[in-house]
């Protein structure tokens, strides 16, 4: 036994040096000779957190690549084009309705963690997450339901779906906002595998090929995770908000503040997931739910998929910049959103070319069949994917500078396009067009950001570190 904990450990020793190898390496790639300790300090924060990060979205990805070519051949094109309008619907709805509190809690937490003021702001964000799952549940149940296209059991399956989607991503945040990339990798496994086996298990188990299973088994692999974390101690915490919800005068300046910051975000992640729902509601009203399955499931293998390597990136980035700002070093944040354009442009180029010459053998993959009219969009598709993984970079200073409204303005923009674009082009051009206007919305979105991006505003909060303070203090310091 001894001996085989002894071959074990060497095993592991041997894993993780190679780990480390491989950061270094990539460290010294992005650092240059020249980098001074800190910086290369901080860079090799930021490559361990996308190696973690990119761990965290391999699994994810395999399986989302694995739901869409398995649950096609299974429920078939039209109805997997019903779950498909559903399930965007309501990712549309958690995003929006969650971005307000999950991008404000990235942004401000590390000003109070380990601060006398951390529990107050924790109870903040505890009572935010309350109220978007009760106002928001009752506000989408009411849409489902007044839209009388869906029966009462895909309605609270949809409700429960969202208040899951609401409650794992607010735990996701914390997890990211004390920079605990290896919980995030454990949580986005859990999530990724239960939602694959679960829908499999109840359409064996029941022997009926609904796609209400499909949405009722991704809830369940939502729950999992959620179920370990409910006895973690922020998990605990958070439930004890029932027990006590009303907030005193400083919790609830902190729930102003939260909500000041964040809700242009949410609109605008409302205005992001609003694309996926557009291009599937005006495919399924001019051509009908079997070609909403098809380009749903060529667009969530090629684009959903497609982030497997950029996301990990952003999500390194997002964690490491907001940190170092709030704690005082900013000196380093544009060489380090610029490395990771020039990261993510290196990393496009082989995919692209892959994804020409195969777009054909990718199309018959998730298919299952050859679909020429399917090859067309795949590259499109990946070059729309690509420049929207750039933006969520090229707006991070809109976010530190706390000017989120500017941001909402570029995502109102961009989906005016998309909404317009798909209205007039697909009765005529079929699914195609939407995969174009997939690139057309986000050249905007970059545009508007051009345009509306302060670079003087800042460089001067770098070098002289003033930003809207007053956008994050307590409500009685805000009002002297």
């Amino acid at each position: 036994m001894q001996a085989l904990k002894t071959g074990k450990s060497r095993h592991f020793g041997g894993v993780s040096a190679l780990l480390r190898r491989l950061e270094s390496s990539v460290e010294r790639l992005l650092a240059g000779k020249n980098a001074s300790l800190p910086e290369n300090e901080l860079k090799t924060k930021l490559v361990g957190d996308t190696f973690n990060y990119f761990l965290s979205k391999v699994v994810p990805g395999l399986m989302g690549f694995l739901s869409v070519a398995t649950f096609v051949r299974m429920v078939g094109y039209e109805k997997y084009g019903r779950y498909a309008v559903a399930f965007a619907t309501v990712t549309a709805f958690s995003a929006g309705v969650a971005g307000w509190l999950s991008q404000s809690i990235l942004r401000f937490h590390s000003r109070h963690h380990g601060t006398a003021e951390a529990e107050s702001f924790n109870r903040a964000a505890d009572a935010g997450l309350l109220l978007s799952a009760v106002l928001g549940g009752i506000a989408l149940g009411l849409a489902l339901w007044l839209s009388r296209t869906h029966s009462a059991a895909i309605l609270a399956v949809s409700v429960g779906l969202y208040v899951a989607m609401l409650v794992y991503t607010f735990e996701m945040t914390r997890l990211q906002a004390v920079l605990d990339s290896r919980g995030v990798v454990r949580m986005e496994t859990i999530r990724a595998i239960g939602a694959f086996a679960i829908p499999l298990v109840l359409i064996f188990a029941i022997s009926r090929r609904h796609y209400s299973l499909l949405l009722l088994g991704i809830l369940g692999g939502y729950l999992i995770p959620l179920v370990g974390r409910a006895f973690h101690g922020s998990g605990r915490r958070a439930i004890l908000i029932f027990r006590r919800p009303l907030l005193n005068e400083r919790e609830r300046g902190y729930l102003r503040n939260l909500w000041s910051y964040g809700w242009p975000v949410a609109l605008w992640l409302f205005s992001q997931q609003s694309l996926v729902v557009s291009d599937r509601y005006f495919i399924q009203r001019f051509w009908g739910y079997s070609a909403a399955g098809v380009y749903a499931s060529m667009y969530d293998v090629i684009v959903r998929s497609f982030s497997l390597l950029f996301v990990p990136i952003t999500l390194a980035v997002h964690s490491v910049l907001m940190h170092h700002w709030n704690t005082g070093s900013r000196n380093l944040t544009r060489r380090i959103l610029s490395q990771a354009i020039k990261l993510e442009s290196l990393l496009f180029l082989p995919v692209a070319a892959a994804l020409f010459i195969g777009a054909s053998w990718a199309s018959r993959i998730v298919l299952g069949r050859g679909n020429p009219e399917a090859a067309s969009i795949v590259l499109p598709l990946a070059i729309g994917g690509f420049l929207w993984q750039l933006a969520l970079l090229a707006h991070k200073p809109l976010e530190i500078l706390c000017q989120t409204k500017r941001m909402l303005s570029g995502g109102l923009a961009a989906l005016a396009v998309n909404v317009a674009g798909n209205y007039f082009l697909v009765p005529r051009f079929g699914y195609r067009a939407s995969a174009y206007l997939s690139v057309a919305s986000s050249l905007v979105y970059l545009m508007m950001l051009f345009v509306l991006t302060p670079g003087e505003s800042f460089q001067k909060a770098i070098v002289s570190g003033e930003t809207r303070e007053s956008a994050i203090l307590p409500i009685e310091e805000v009002s002297v």
